[in-house]
């Protein structure tokens, strides 16, 4: 049978012949009696309806409060002539509800977990839009690449960094890769503006995500929504802050809550695969049918936020992405309902041997991500076999 698995440190002596790759362990540990087992404990600890419907009224009211928290914030940094200090105390407010409606309303739209109704899915989806992203675009690359295939090297496009990172062991090495567990924190921070400026224009232009083609390519409708998304983010980020604000003081604040989303977001993510205790594959590896849960618990890792206030300040800014495991198996349940089926589910993964990846901490999961950042730039560790 598998085992439990909690992130703990290694040895950076660890060669990449140590490393399991999916293939060998299906081929040698996973059943399909493993399998079977695995599907039949999920299934008996998802949650019912009502719990579904309290879940949602409780994501619907955070989805208030964190509307609340960016225009009372957005107000005292754009209009209000209150003093620098608090000021500035309004822009770390903005951003904090920034990365929330990312998290807490954007991820559930457009997984189709916000509510219900599809239209309302949408809505709460097009907050990407006005984030600077691309909400049509994200579906694909986030719901189709990522979700039916985490860590798959050549498919899921969240580990395709190149040539700033190598974040598998069969991605190809290059001589700053020995340092990107220096630098690629720093550079985490602009993701969010690379897609904005450049990154989505690219993928509308060649109709690909990496190696991937869009199931469909974009018309003129499609391309105007982009551009649309594009614009009304421009509008209330950068137009009506020059309105009242200098251009300099503009500029500044933008480029930093920025950074700091875009940091938050990318690093958040990161750390459910991007981590020792995570397991990467090759375009071969089974993760379909019966293997689909196998594969979403080798390649996904959950993080523990036991720590009280904090840790519910934790989970209520990252918006269950600290639940990725159930997240993965059911990413149409609102958010707001993944504690109780995660605690059900470590419970029943741990009865019945079955393995079940959780970081006990933030601050485990961060050094997690680091030990794996330091181990792909080690010229030691050579391509992985395939």
């Amino acid at each position: 049978m598998l085992q439990i698995v909690v992130s703990d440190e290694r040895s950076q002596t660890t060669t990449i012949d140590q490393f399991p790759t999916a293939t060998d362990e299906c081929r040698a540990g996973v059943t399909a009696d493993d399998r079977l087992a695995i599907a039949s404990s999920w299934r008996s600890v998802l949650p019912t309806a009502a719990e579904v419907l309290r879940a949602r009224r409780r994501l619907h009211a955070k989805s208030v409060s964190i509307a609340l928290i960016l225009a009372g914030s957005y107000w005292a940094v754009v209009f209000s002539e209150l003093g620098w200090p608090f000021r500035l105390v309004g822009a770390a407010t903005l951003v904090t509800g920034l990365i929330a409606l990312a998290t807490g309303v954007m991820h559930d739209g457009n997984h189709g977990s916000f509510s219900s109704h599809m239209w309302l899915n949408r809505v709460a989806g097009y907050s990407l839009d006005a984030l600077g992203g691309s909400s049509w675009l994200w579906r694909f690359k986030h719901n189709q690449l990522h979700h039916g295939n985490p860590n798959v090297e050549g498919v899921d496009s969240d580990i395709s960094q190149a040539p700033f990172a190598r974040l598998a062991p069969m991605q190809p090495l290059r001589p700053w890769h020995r340092w990107q567990h220096v630098y690629l924190w720093f550079l985490y921070g602009f993701f969010a503006l690379k897609n904005l400026v450049f990154g989505d224009f690219r993928t509308l232009a060649t109709a690909r995500i990496g190696p991937q083609p869009l199931r469909t390519r974009p018309g003129p409708s499609v391309v105007a929504r982009v551009f649309a998304g594009k614009l009304l983010h421009l509008g209330w980020a950068v137009v009506i802050p020059l309105l009242t604000n200098p251009w300099w003081g503009v500029l500044g604040f933008y480029l930093v809550s920025s950074w700091l989303v875009g940091f938050v977001l990318a690093v958040t993510f990161q750390l459910a695969h991007c981590v020792d205790v995570a397991e990467f594959e090759d375009e071969h590896a089974p993760r379909r049918g019966g293997d689909f849960f196998a594969h979403q618990l080798r390649t996904t890792v959950d993080i523990a936020s036991p720590v009280p206030v904090i840790g519910h300040a934790f989970r209520w800014l990252v918006g269950g992405l600290d639940h990725q495991i159930e997240h993965h198996l059911a990413p149409r349940l609102p958010h707001t309902v993944y504690p109780i089926v995660a605690a059900r589910f470590h419970r029943v993964c741990g009865e019945a041997g079955l393995t079940y990846r959780r970081h006990p901490g933030v601050w485990a999961a961060l050094r997690s991500h680091a030990r794996w950042l330091r181990t792909m730039g080690r010229p030691d560790v050579v391509t992985a076999r395939r």
